[in-house]
């Protein structure tokens, strides 16, 4: 008997350290793609992330250049306009604002960014999805740094009677030079929802882990509605 009071006592105490070394976000997003031609567009991100253990919230502002490469390949999309999901390979540069917003601890950062996303049909219709990113930053009050990430992300699309949707799973690792190691891991699920042609919301629940950061496991959940023009 006394060993399993011990026992309880001891998985109470351990879940207690683990809900004090985790954090909770909520993260809004509005982005906008404004096609110029069959293989280039412009990307407007708004996005905000509320911290609710610091009940701040921070807002994440771009503009970017995507350019897709032709050809494509084979992928149903029904009647949605996002083109670049059919290409092999894509490149984006863009410029990031970040910085915090209300009452929240200050923050500011001028981040440059380029990427190259990579996209192979597989098997059973999946799509197995590379992305590959590096990061200029330049954040108040510190030094210069960069940081390099790469995400491997897998997705089908599907149709259940007149509803056309995309669930998703992927893992990103940085690597960041502020602490020349590779310091945090993402594993995310999601799904995007094809509303119609300009607009496709999405829904996703994040988690990462960072010992550089304090809490180091924050579990996200995130809304992010994309707009095609």
């Amino acid at each position: 008997m006394c060993k399993s009071v011990r026992g309880l006592l001891l998985a109470g105490l351990a879940f207690q350290a683990m809900a004090q070394n985790s954090g909770e976000e909520v993260r809004p997003e509005l982005k906008g793609y404004i096609q110029l031609n069959t293989v280039t567009r412009l990307f407007i991100l708004a996005g905000f992330n509320n911290e609710q253990d610091t009940h701040s919230w921070r807002g994440n502002f771009g503009l970017h250049f995507d350019f897709a490469l032709k050809p494509i390949f084979r992928r149903e999309l029904g009647a949605r306009q996002d083109v670049f999901e059919k290409r092999f390979l894509s490149f984006l540069a863009g410029y990031r604002y970040i910085t915090s917003l209300g009452n929240g601890p200050p923050y500011l950062e001028h981040r440059w960014l380029v990427e190259m996303t990579s996209r192979f049909p597989t098997p059973g219709k999946l799509v197995l999805i590379d992305r590959s990113r590096g990061e200029m930053r330049f954040i108040s009050s510190r030094s210069f740094s960069t940081r390099y990430r790469n995400k491997l992300q897998v997705e089908r699309d599907l149709g259940l009677g007149g509803l056309r949707f995309t669930p998703y799973a992927y893992g990103e690792l940085y690597y960041d030079t502020r602490y020349d190691r590779w310091n945090r891991k993402q594993y995310a699920i999601g799904a995007r929802f094809q509303v119609s042609r300009q607009f496709l919301p999405e829904i996703y629940f994040l988690r990462q882990n960072d010992r550089t950061t304090n809490p180091p496991t924050v579990n996200t959940f995130g809304v992010t509605f994309s707009l095609y023009f």
